[in-house]
Order: structure tokens, then sequence, then C-alpha cells
């Protein structure tokens, strides 16, 4: 973002001394590549705000937890990159940590809650459903979502622009500058899709796996974090050495915090998906009881309410009135004392 971008009431670019109030907060950006931002950031609510309306055509229904997050997240890029904090992600190395925290960590896990490709899915043709899911499941698409491959993508990304010559050259350089926000935001959502999100995918992580993975990140954000607010030097020229380490500040603080309420949603989503399995397992349960009850009914055993015979002997009692309607037939019992078939007439008749 350029620092002389305009903004709402007013006509200058913010300036590099110190950060103004009233420009942070009422700030609009209105850069050429900002309005474009913009139109695309407006054209995902509204193909988002599409889809549900044919999903309520059709007389169903869709979360609104769901519609809230994605339209969260959407609000939210817009504040990273359109307001007026996106007016001093050159001159403040603070509010930049805060803009790439929010590209990273925030908008991308909020997005995948959403769910934007069972929503797309379920409202598309069923030509379209086709083509999607084959995206989703092609091998470029499992390429890209390679577990291993993303996560070190995600971090590698933080210490690639944050300790090399990445940050003041973004700096130096708006075009690339607003690259790196692209890429953030890409590569966020391809780590937070797996671990938040319920969208089809080719990759699933069973959720102790997605916890260790956000364990195992954590320090290495907490290290970043340390690491910029100890540099003896500025981190850019246009930076000063307290808003460096202020900047590392912020990010390990922030960071922690993103990551620990998104380690709270993953524990929330097991702990639903437990209880989901728990209630199918119960239902068996009670749909096995309750055809042990009418077996054993149909053999002459009559229970108290709830209480139920186990299968095993119900297959006891069985065999056992089995064998008893055998040996009631005349002469059943002396014939096979003798080793002589139940009817050997019967059996006479057959060879004649």
């Amino acid at each position: 973002m350029s620092v002389a971008a305009g903004h709402w009431l007013a006509a200058t670019g913010a300036p590099r001394a110190a950060v103004r109030l009233h420009v942070l907060l009422t700030g609009i950006q209105t850069g050429p590549l900002d309005l474009v931002a913009d139109a695309l950031e407006l054209l995902l609510l509204a193909l988002y705000a599409l889809g549900r309306h044919r999903l309520v055509r059709r007389g169903r229904t869709w979360p609104a937890w769901n519609t809230a997050a994605f339209a969260a997240g959407v609000a939210l890029l817009w504040i990273a990159v359109g307001s007026g904090l996106a007016a001093y992600d050159e001159s403040s190395a603070t509010l930049h940590v805060v803009q790439h925290v929010l590209l990273m960590m925030v908008v991308p896990p909020l997005l995948a809650l959403g769910k934007p490709v069972t929503l797309a899915t379920q409202a598309a043709s069923r030509r379209n459903q086709l083509r999607i899911l084959q995206v989703v499941h092609s091998r470029a698409a499992a390429t890209l979502t390679f577990p291993v491959v993303v996560w070190f993508l995600y971090y590698g990304t933080m210490y690639v622009y944050f300790m090399t010559g990445a940050y003041p050259y973004s700096i130096a350089h708006p075009l690339f500058h607003d690259a790196t926000h692209l890429w953030c935001l890409l590569v966020g959502y391809l780590f937070w899709h797996p671990l938040v999100g319920l969208d089809p995918a080719r990759w699933r992580w069973s959720y102790p796996v997605r916890i260790g993975s956000l364990f195992l990140g954590m320090p290495f954000e907490a290290f970043l974090g340390i690491g910029i607010s100890e540099m003896p030097h500025p981190i850019a020229p246009v930076n000063s050495l307290a808003d460096t380490h202020s900047a590392g500040d912020t990010f390990w603080i922030l960071s922690m915090t993103a990551t620990g309420l998104c380690l709270g949603v993953v524990v929330l989503q097991w702990f639903g998906q437990l209880a989901r399995e728990t209630a199918r397992e119960d239902r068996r349960a009670e749909i096995a009881a309750e055809r042990n009850r009418a077996r054993a009914e149909e053999l002459g055993v009559h229970l108290p309410p709830g209480m139920t015979l186990p299968w095993w002997r119900l297959d006891e009692l069985e065999a056992r009135q089995a064998r008893r309607a055998g040996s009631d037939v005349p002469g059943a019992s002396t014939r096979a004392g003798r080793g002589e078939p139940a009817d050997p007439g019967g059996a006479r008749s057959a060879e004649r």
C-alpha cells in the first residue's frame, strides 16, 4: 500500500512520523489496486449471498454461523488492506505486523469456517458440482494442500518475510508489497482450511494431528516475535528501533492469541464430533436392544421393561427350542440313537 493513498475526510496520505487516530479509524484506501481489491471483496460477499439464497429457494437451510464467519473474514480482509490501517503499513512496523497477522491468522480461518466450497457445491447445478469436486480432488490441489508442504510454507513465509531483506524491499516496492499480501492470504487459507474448515478436501487431518500441528507451530511464532523485538537495528530504514521492537512484541502476542483462539475452535469441533459419534452409537445400541427384545418375545421370553438379552443368549435359546422341536417327532430319538435317519421311508422312496 502506498503511504500517499487517499482516505476518507483526508486528501493526503498518512504521515510517516506519527499514527493519527482519525486516519486509522476512518481512512479508506483509494488507489487503483485498492479499488480492485474492494470490488473483489464485494464480489465474494455477493457470490456467497447468492449461493445461500439458492439453497433457501430449494427449501434448504444454511447455518447462520457459517455466514457470519465468512462475512467477518471479508470485513477483516478489507480492514487489513483497504482501511486506514493500510495507510501506515509502510511507515509503522507495528501496524504492518498487525496487518500480516490479520491476513495470515485471522481472515483465513474465518473464511474457512464459512465453508464456501460446500456452499458452492450445494448451490451449483449437477454439472458444476462435479467440476468443483474434480478441482478439489485434482492432483494439483493435492500437491498444493499436502500437509507437510503447507506447514513449511506457512511458517517459512513468516521467517523469510521478516528476517530477510524481503520486508525492507516490500516497503520500497509497492507492487511487491501488494503481492505479499495476496501470498500471505493464500498461504494462510491453505494452512487453516484443513485445520478449522469443514469443506471437502483431498487431505483430512484427524483432530489430534490438527492440535499437534498448532502446538508445534506456536513456538516458531513466539521465537519470530522475540527475534524481531531483539533486533539491534531497525527492521527497515523507514522504521525506528523502538518501532521495530514494538512490532516484535505485537507479533508474538497477537500470533499466540490468534492461534490459541483457533486451537479452541478445533477442540470444540473435536468435542462436537465425539458427541455426534456417541449419539450415533447410542442410537445403534437402542435399535439393537429393540430388535433383541422383539426376538425374545418371539421365543416366548417375556422381559421386564427396559431389560433385554444379548444376542448370544438369544441364539442359545433359539438353538435349544430347535432341538426340542426335533425331539418331539415320534421315533426320532430312537432312530437317532441307532444311527438311522429320521425318515428312512422317505429316503427309500427317494431312492426308488
